[in-house]
């Protein structure tokens, strides 16, 4: 099968990491794929896992800049587009109305477009994502697919004692510390704030914990997030290393990962701490419900909740490191690349038919007239 990935995401993100884990299983199972980018991209600077056609796109739904990228896609013979992210999404719809190419758009986000409605199938990364979009009629409940995000946990170790004193001399936080962490951006949709309210608690209870927060600052904060941040009773506890591209390599430091989030779809990062035996307490997002058991899955701010569970596995490294390995066994047998791309692939295969015959001069008829 030929396949054509239009990303226009250009930083590194759950967006990129996940599209790149796909487009590597899909060459090693011997799918044809190229690749469309925006310049300077994260994921246009990567080696795959084998032959792959490159192709830049300024993503600029012009006719000179639609012609850039369909002609190659045209010339090459494709079997199907599939797209990631809101620009690539339109493009995606342009080449299906113009050429009738079949086209699949994964749902990384939630977003009220146009786009969805012209899609031959839609990958819903949770329950939550196929919700939001089938209620209110952007897309077609035969055309909905629910698939989550695979996830090659082989490619990742459980923690060593090397792996997180390195990590943590990397980071300047102390060996004996019960270090909360997560990795994303910190603004309003993770919600970091509460983390920083957890981790109050947990010094207030007594613990002698810190928190780690991967990830750039969004420009608009959290009301109330300096005056959290501020508090005394916190000082040198709350550690902020911004935007990291060896994040995945300080997940070790952490002895516990949190989600506070408010929305997700199926996010990578989470997943990145349990491949590496690092029990993860969540609120109720996305596909997280799927993944954890009931007692680490809470209501969107229940800090009591949440805290609570991180407590009791500050207080019990057993149960802390038994939770680890229960939640490195989940990915591994609910995500493994071997579970998920057979079912993208009939995804493709309902795309397909979903589209019927097409042509392939329509588009150049288009652009001829442009």
């Amino acid at each position: 099968m030929k396949i054509a990935h239009l990303i226009s995401h250009t930083g590194l993100n759950g967006v990129a990491t996940s599209t790149k884990t796909l487009i590597d299983q899909q060459i090693l199972a011997g799918h044809e794929v190229m690749l469309v980018y925006p310049r300077k991209s994260w994921i246009g600077k990567q080696s795959f896992a084998g032959p792959i056609k490159m192709l830049e796109s300024s993503f600029k739904t012009l006719p000179a800049d639609l012609r850039e990228t369909g002609y190659p896609i045209l010339d090459w013979r494709r079997t199907l587009i599939h797209t990631h992210g809101s620009r690539a999404n339109k493009f995606g719809m342009i080449y299906a109305i113009v050429d009738g190419v079949p086209t699949v758009m994964t749902a990384h986000a939630r977003q009220f477009q146009i786009p969805w409605r012209f899609a031959h199938a839609v990958v819903g990364l949770s329950q939550q994502t196929a919700d939001y979009y089938t209620r209110r009629l952007l897309v077609s409940p035969r055309r909905m697919h629910i698939v989550p995000n695979m996830f090659d946990a082989g490619a990742l170790s459980p923690v060593s004692d090397q792996a997180r004193s390195n990590a943590r001399r990397e980071l300047g936080i102390r060996d004996e510390a019960f270090l909360l962490g997560s990795v994303g951006m910190v603004g309003k949709r993770k919600r970091q704030i509460d983390m920083v309210r957890i981790l109050g608690k947990l010094v207030a209870a007594g613990i002698d914990a810190e928190l780690l927060l991967i990830g750039g600052l969004e420009d608009e904060q959290m009301p109330g997030w300096e005056e959290a941040i501020a508090d005394p009773a916190l000082r040198g506890r709350i550690h902020l290393p911004g935007q990291r591209s060896d994040a995945v390599a300080l997940v070790p430091a952490m002895d516990v990962f949190l989600c506070t989030s408010v929305r997700e779809e199926a996010p990578i990062a989470p997943l990145e701490a349990m491949a590496q035996a690092i029990p993860v307490i969540s609120t109720d997002v996305g596909n997280m419900a799927d993944l954890l058991p009931k007692d680490r899955i809470f209501a969107i701010g229940d800090i009591d909740g949440l805290a609570g569970a991180a407590e009791l596995l500050a207080r019990n490294p057993e149960l802390r490191a038994s939770d680890g390995s229960v939640d490195r066994s989940t990915v591994t047998g609910k995500l493994a690349p071997g579970i998920i791309l057979p079912q993208i692939e009939d995804i493709y295969r309902a795309a397909i038919k979903q589209a019927g015959p097409r042509g392939y001069k329509n588009l150049k008829q288009l652009a001829a007239k442009s």
